[in-house]
């Protein structure tokens, strides 16, 4: 079938200009009528802006959609499954969380008990599950499928003890870091806890431990902005991330 440029606009949910503006920038090429020289859209278009409108829906910028959408069908699939994979994590972290959030509303109101490690596997699941959206591939391409797996298990498998140190050592390595990152000094003392921090920290989830990986762990985060976020913004500094990899290089030399 055959669409004209209103009527696509009307399927796909978009407005005319949109689909102009795609024409235009040859994310979405029309054909022309021969008769009157309008746009027309057939079943390929169609397909094609399917996908568009999913990547979009992804948070994908156009110049990356336009990249993937001259990547072989393959990619363009593989793509779309990771995505999938994505939203089913989200979709059994927001399951589970109902599922806590009952039960604990049944034992506020007289019903069974939940145990201490019931209360807590909610955050920790969706902690794995923030994880794996933001760094899952790029961890897996540094570490290996089988490592970060065994990370996420053993994460899932902490004790309410060991996860409340886990967090604790998180927050005095955030606290180390801001002197570090506001002094500069990576002599100082801070800068040794910093270190230790960051190492006891991986320790809750790594199985084996190596200086090595820490220096590529060190390399992610300054290849990756994402990485760098996270520490900036919890430290509240605009150097918190590269005085820590600083550091980490530093004392894993």
């Amino acid at each position: 079938m055959t669409y004209s440029i209103q009527q696509l606009a009307n399927l796909a949910g978009v407005s005319t200009r949109t689909l102009r503006y795609y024409d235009q920038i040859k994310l979405l090429p029309a054909n022309r009528n021969v008769h009157n020289g309008y746009r027309e859209y057939g079943a390929d278009a169609v397909d094609r802006l399917q996908l568009i409108r999913y990547f979009q829906t992804f948070g994908f910028e156009l110049t990356t959609i336009q990249q993937l959408l001259d990547q072989p069908r393959a990619v363009q699939t593989a793509a779309l499954a990771a995505q999938r994979a994505q939203l089913a994590a989200k979709r059994d972290h927001l399951t589970t969380l109902l599922n806590t959030l009952d039960r604990t509303l049944a034992a506020r109101n007289g019903g069974p008990q939940m145990t201490d490690s019931e209360k807590f596997a909610t955050f920790k699941q969706a902690q794995l599950a923030d994880n794996e959206q933001t760094f899952g591939m790029e961890a897996r391409q540094l570490y290996g499928k089988e490592t970060v797996t065994t990370s996420q298990q053993r994460f899932a498998n902490l004790s309410e003890p060991e996860y409340h140190d886990m967090q604790a050592t998180e927050a005095e390595l955030f606290a180390a870091l801001k002197t570090v990152a506001t002094t500069g000094d990576l002599t100082s003392e801070a800068a040794q806890r910093v270190y230790e921090c960051h190492r006891k920290w991986l320790c809750f989830t790594w199985n084996n431990y190596s200086p090595a990986a820490h220096r590529g762990l060190a390399q992610m985060y300054s290849h990756d902005s994402r990485f760098a976020d996270y520490y900036n913004q919890r430290v509240g500094l605009p150097n918190a991330a590269a005085t820590l990899v600083a550091v980490i290089n530093r004392f894993t030399a």
